[in-house]
């Protein structure tokens, strides 16, 4: 089992039934034996949480998370020499009268000053947004030439520095907005500000040249909400230390930010005299969740040759796992849900949705391919067709939202396949769109058709305040599940929205584990305790679980709404040594310090795309067979062709799964 799964180390939370996870969050944990054992949990807790005499960034188990992350790639490098500087620089205030800068040579270097005439402040603002959101560091030189008239303790008139914004422009005789700057006077005095309010200050020296450097870490406030934090250095002395900048979901989100927000820097100043000196910006290199490869094959229901007769108008919400075969070559199953009719309809009558499965082999290390797939023509489950507007099969019931559970032998070969899904239920032939969950073993081969027992797994009837339960996943609570699994499902309130994740304790046989007269329940993640990312709802949890030697590690992968329609991939992490727990409780899932991972904005949800409505309407995630160190991603998205018609994609995507 230990291959199926692979993971994060994240934070354990014991809360009682009914109360989420996020409410309250634990940073004080004994960590897992002594002597060196087990992994620094926390990374910013001050604490040796491993015993092996080094804590928190100081500790190698922490190198990768982005507290502490000190790898850079470089993302803009300006030393002032371009014939044309207005290719990458916008000179501001764009409403006032034209200027340009002077750009001496000063010991070996150019500089861009002569901030003139002088009765306004000018900058040079860059056009491409700072990926700032994991983290980075943007240094420059600064440089002051004259001090008449300016003493070292004094704001003076003329000034140049370095400012980080959210602006495009800035207006006619004042500042940019500055979400952090860093300004030497011409007498010597350096000011950082924020608002043009002072947060601190040093004094230099008169015609030296002073190295500046701003470096921003993520944090999570006592929320649990991203925000940035800088440290200022002026000469390598710090000068400000864990200075809150700006909330993350603050940030700019468009154009070279689309994928981790960021900021746009300037060189700005007033008057002559006054130098910014090269100017230079670098984002954390570590393994980021926000960072795909993504591979050729992408599949549709064409491709795969599913019969039209089930799958014509929709294919969505993919379910993936991967093993190995007998012959030790990589297999991967695929199920999906269907429609012979599109989802656009359901607001105003009913669609049904059948479950398909297919099964492909690849050697070591390849992509899968688009033919060569078994498959069923028929559905896995549910009816061909599943759906039927003119009422000829208005008995047929959805099945939908799959989910593989991918249990392995030594040798990481498949065991069994647990399935997990959403099926409809009806007690009044008028009622629609009310599902319960279904669990089932074995799967089978894609040939092998599944009979819907009478009854289903969990029912909304067992779970209060919850309408209808959907997107279900299963979790082992133990390396082989000998014990059981926890059930993630979306719940949908009165209101027919989707705004919690709950888990539903499972035995091995498949059964509801019930805690005072009903489920073993949880709340696992509340919408309105996440920010603004999922402020329209939340759905679909895609876990990722691995017990390891020094713990178990998980991740919670799942869809959120920014506005209605706006649907994002989002990222949430937990950290926990304490795998015995696990039967009975789960470990607190702290949000990604950039959500979300992938936005609806994102090039691999609009690449290729006419119109308007590219939605993401399905995510699936399983580690390799043969590589445990890389995910292997399946993003459903549905798009709209130059004739106006829709379409359905399920796009294959990879990235390195980073452990200490």
């Amino acid at each position: 089992m230990s291959r199926r799964f692979a993971a994060m180390v994240l934070p354990l939370v014991l809360f009682g039934g009914g109360c989420s996870w996020l409410n309250a969050p634990e940073r004080n944990l004994t960590p897992p034996g002594t002597g060196g054992d087990g992994i620094e949990l926390f990374c910013d807790d001050m604490l040796d949480d491993d015993n092996d005499l080094a804590f928190d960034c100081d500790d190698t188990d922490c190198a990768q998370e982005p507290a502490c992350c000190e790898l850079r790639r470089t993302t803009l490098s300006e030393d002032w020499t371009a014939a044309n500087l207005s290719n990458d620089w916008v000179f501001t205030p764009t409403g006032g009268g034209a200027w340009g800068p002077v750009r001496p040579s000063i010991d070996g270097a150019t500089f861009v000053g002569g901030f003139l005439p002088d009765d306004s402040p000018r900058a040079l603002l860059s056009k491409d947004c700072v990926s700032l959101g994991l983290g980075g560091w943007v240094s420059t030189t600064l440089r002051t030439t004259d001090a008449t008239g300016c003493t070292p303790d004094a704001v003076c008139e003329r000034y140049a520095g370095l400012v980080l914004t959210v602006a495009d422009d800035a207006a006619v005789g004042g500042k940019l907005q500055d979400e952090l700057a860093v300004t030497l006077h011409a007498g010597g005095l350096v000011l950082v500000t924020q608002a043009d309010v002072e947060v601190a200050r040093t004094t230099v020296g008169i015609d030296e040249t002073i190295g500046v450097e701003i470096e921003l870490r993520p944090k999570l406030n006592d929320d649990n909400l991203p925000i940035l934090k800088a440290q200022v250095t002026v000469d390598s002395a710090p000068i400000l230390e864990d200075f809150t900048v700006v909330a993350v979901s603050d940030l700019l989100s468009d154009g070279d930010c689309t994928e981790i927000p960021g900021l746009r820097v300037a060189a700005q100043g007033r008057g002559d005299g006054v130098y910014v000196g090269p100017l230079q910006t670098a984002k954390q290199d570590c393994a980021n969740p926000s960072q795909f490869d993504e591979q050729s094959a992408i599949l549709t229901g064409s491709s795969l040759e599913l019969n039209p007769s089930w799958v014509s108008a929709y294919v969505g919400s993919p379910a993936l796992a991967s093993s190995r075969n007998s012959i030790s070559d990589v297999q991967w199953d695929l199920m999906l849900e269907a429609s012979n009719d599109p989802p656009e309809l359901e607001p105003t009558t009913h669609i049904g949705y059948a479950l398909g499965h297919a099964r492909v082999a690849t050697d070591e290390g390849s992509d899968w391919p688009l033919s060569g797939w078994t498959i069923n023509e028929s559905p896995k489950a549910g009816d061909d067709p599943p759906s039927c507007l003119d009422g000829s099969c208005s008995d047929n019931r959805s099945v939908r939202e799959p989910h593989l559970l991918a249990e392995l032998n030594e040798d990481g070969e498949l065991r069994d396949l647990v399935l997990s899904f959403a099926r409809e239920l009806v007690s009044d032939p008028s009622e629609r769109d009310v599902f319960g969950i279904q669990l089932v073993r074995p799967v089978g081969s894609p040939a092998t058709s599944l009979t819907l027992p009478g009854t289903a797994t969990l029912s909304p009837a067992q779970i209060p305040n919850c309408v209808s339960l959907r997107d279900p996943a299963l979790i082992p609570v133990d390396p082989e599940a000998q014990e059981g699994y926890w059930l993630l499902f979306t719940c949908v309130d009165g209101a027919g929205a989707a705004m919690e994740i709950h888990a539903v304790r499972i035995s091995r046989a498949l059964e509801v584990v019930r805690e005072g007269g009903g489920p073993m329940r949880r709340v696992v993640l509340v919408a309105s305790e996440l920010g603004p990312f999922a402020a329209a709802g939340i759905r679909s949890p895609e876990p990722l679980i691995s017990f390891e030697k020094d713990g178990m590690r998980l991740r919670i992968w799942f869809l959120a709404q920014r506005a209605p329609g706006e649907w994002g991939v989002a990222l949430a992490e937990a950290r926990t040594h304490d795998t015995s727990a696990l039967a009975f409780e789960l470990p607190e899932p702290v949000p990604f310090l950039v959500n979300p991972i992938i936005s609806s904005t994102s090039s691999l949800v609009r690449s290729g795309c006419f119109g308007e409505d590219c939605t993401i309407t399905g995510i699936a995630v399983a580690p390799r067979a043969d590589d445990p160190s890389r995910l292997r991603f399946v993003l459903a998205r549905r798009l709209y062709l130059p004739g106006g018609d829709p379409t359905d994609q399920l796009i294959p995507l990879e990235q390195t799964w980073s452990k200490p």
